[in-house]
């Protein structure tokens, strides 16, 4: 008799919701992974399949660089893709607590094969399969420093595709997640030593690839506030191009992508913002009196309104 995976997956729930943690430890363990107002960084497990080559391992390890240290690489194969089986990466991000995983095999099928997919609640959201294609490791260029941990790159999408194809919206979100690092309040310029570019380009039977291209940014003095830019290529160099998808459900989209109501910004009464995006603000005041108001004619208008109560008062009393 088949056992039905659902229903399994709700039995290990309500298994762990009664298992309750005897430690002060098990206690902080469990609260951390609470949902919270500012969620924690999300951190990104490397799998390696069952079959991979140099280039494969190359890629996952140069990838890792880019995480560290929101990172989990695991030394054990995984026998099954994620599109076969994806009971077991869901395992693996639950056990390890990661939100992002990515995973490279190699066959003979599919000979050079990457996939990035998200978490939502310890179970998939979406993910992408991707056909690596003229992959360039980081030693094959001059500038092989390798990026420093924690820093902030800054990441260039260029091309239409990304904004009119479903499939690369989606591959615009997965490699924005994978590569944008640790979230900063504030980023400092100097800082900013590190750039990924992502273009869209049409092959000739007209589908959309990804081509990946790193850089290093050097800053020189100019005698001004704004330094002079160089860019070095510093790999690695590859071309994606989109084989197998699982796109998101509309609901499970729906609820990861809510913000909570502690985010929300306040709404202000009396203010918005116009089509260039200036805020316009209106603001009330009270009933004012012109005659107690300092102007330029302020002393003729009190003398003006003299003389027309005089006026008045000298027709009043006339027979």
């Amino acid at each position: 008799m088949v056992s039905d995976s659902k229903t399994e997956k709700k039995m290990a729930k309500l298994q762990e919701q009664l298992r309750k943690p005897k430690t002060k430890k098990g206690h902080r363990f469990l609260k951390n992974r609470e949902s919270k107002v500012n969620e924690n960084p999300k951190n990104l497990l490397v799998i390696k399949g069952a079959h991979t080559t140099d280039a494969v391992r190359s890629l996952l390890t140069e990838i890792g660089l880019f995480r560290k240290p929101l990172l989990v690489q695991l030394d054990r194969r995984q026998a099954d893709t994620p599109f076969d089986n994806v009971e077991n990466v869901e395992y693996l991000c639950k056990k390890n607590d990661t939100s992002l995983f990515c995973f490279g095999s190699a066959s003979k099928k599919r000979p050079f094969r990457l996939v990035l997919g998200r978490m939502f609640e310890h179970e998939l959201l979406d993910m992408q399969e991707y056909k690596v294609s003229d992959y360039q490791p980081m030693h094959n260029f001059a500038s092989t420093e390798c990026p420093i941990a924690g820093s902030k790159p800054l990441l260039v999408f260029q091309g239409a595709a990304f904004d009119h194809d479903e499939k690369m919206k989606q591959t615009k979100s997965l490699l924005m997640d994978t590569f944008r690092g640790p979230t900063a309040e504030k980023v400092s310029l100097m800082g900013l030593k590190q750039v990924f570019v992502f273009s869209a380009v049409e092959d000739k039977e007209g589908n959309s690839k990804v081509v990946f291209r790193h850089y290093r940014t050097e800053f020189k003095k100019t005698g001004t506030k704004l330094p002079h830019v160089e860019m070095s290529e510093a790999g690695p160099r590859f071309t994606l191009a989109v084989d197998r998808v699982r796109a998101p459900m509309p609901d499970r989209w729906k609820m990861a992508l809510k913000t909570p109501k502690e985010l929300k910004p306040k709404k202000q009464k009396n203010v918005t913002t116009n089509m260039l995006g200036q805020r316009i603000g209106r603001v009330h005041v009270g009933r004012q009196d012109f005659d107690k108001i300092h102007t330029v004619h302020h002393g003729l208008s009190k003398s003006k309104k003299l003389r027309q109560e005089v006026a008045a008062s000298k027709t009043a009393a006339e027979p």
